[in-house]
């Protein structure tokens, strides 16, 4: 089984694939990310000496393109291929898989849609939608990024959200006092700032913006007034940017939220429980949550629709892809 995982929960996302892999007598060929090799490198060296025998667990270095990713990924000694990252990545290692007829797992990208009703606790909204857009600066494939909440409490959800937004720390990363850190990277900063530049004339941006002194940060921020067909609206933007747009109904906020080729999860804040199930069904994502963020039991499926991949893994449903099923039929 050959597993290539990224850069922004590097041990978490690894061992995620390593261990049910692992438990259903699969080996392993793990590729991390070129940007965080070291945790993947020190997971094997523990596992060497628990005692796990030689050629069972394996890490092996690289790039993608013309490297250790692309060697993975056309070999004809796999025979499973699990990979979470980037929605274009994803297309790449799925026509990998085709052509060695290889099944395979993509966890890719997001744009998740958050869904706040009228009837909604607005503190408890208000909480959870800061930890859904600014958790790990934004850099989360699960990110609350599209904010729509029903124009009876629009402008008080508003105003409390900047207000979140605003209190939260800029700093060093090992500082215990810091929210909000530099991105990963020096090449991941220049993209999440070239959104700042494809701004639509119409938006507003209420809070945060591109730091200017070097710091490859992104201050938490808030954009309103937006369209739908905005830039900023439609990709993901990997960072702590959040916009929001007030809606009117439950059609029309489930249609907003649909309105995306990104289906990896939702959220929902409501404390009507008939409306709670109705829309969650309604809604195109592999994972919603309702009134929380991110609460996760790993024996559920997890996964997306559309450009958020293929597949899902978790308790039963990563036996299914990591065996094989097999029937054997005996004459009495």
């Amino acid at each position: 089984m050959a597993a290539i995982a990224p850069w922004n929960f590097p041990l978490m996302l690894e061992s995620w694939k390593i261990a049910p892999a692992l438990a259903w007598g699969n080996t392993v060929v793990l590729k991390p990310a070129e940007d965080t090799p070291c945790s993947a490198t020190i997971m094997a060296r523990l596992a060497t000496e628990a005692g796990m025998p030689n050629g069972v667990l394996n890490v092996v270095h690289g790039f993608g393109p013309g490297s250790a990713g692309e060697f993975l990924t056309s070999s004809d000694r796999i025979d499973r291929l699990t990979f979470t990252g980037e929605s274009t990545t994803g297309r790449i290692i799925a026509a990998a898989g085709a052509d060695k007829l290889v099944p395979v797992s993509l966890e890719l990208g997001g744009k998740g849609a958050n869904i706040v009703f009228a009837d909604a606790d607005l503190d408890e909204a208000v909480k959870w939608s800061n930890t859904a857009i600014f958790t790990n600066a934004g850099q989360v494939c699960l990110a609350g990024s599209r904010l729509y909440v029903q124009r009876e409490i629009y402008d008080d959800f508003v105003e409390r959200f900047v207000a979140s937004a605003e209190a939260l720390t800029v700093g060093a990363p090992s500082d215990a006092t810091t929210n909000i850190g530099p991105l990963a990277s020096k090449t991941h900063f220049t993209k999440v700032a070239g959104f700042f530049k494809d701004l639509p004339d119409e938006a507003t941006v209420h809070c945060g913006g591109v730091s200017d002194d070097g710091s490859w940060v992104v201050k938490p921020t808030v954009i309103t007034g937006a369209p739908p067909d905005a830039r900023i609206c439609r990709e993901e933007v990997f960072g702590p940017v959040v916009t929001i747009q007030p809606f009117d109904t439950e059609e029309e906020a489930i249609a907003l939220a649909n309105g995306s080729k990104y289906g990896l999860n939702a959220m929902l804040f409501t404390e009507n429980g008939r409306r709670a199930h109705r829309v969650a069904g309604l809604l195109r994502a592999g994972t919603v949550w309702v009134n929380c963020f991110f609460v996760r039991d790993l024996r559920a499926p997890f996964g997306g629709v559309g450009w958020s991949g293929v597949g899902r893994e978790g308790g039963n449903f990563s036996r299914e892809f990591f065996t094989e099923p097999k029937a054997v039929v005996m004459h009495p």
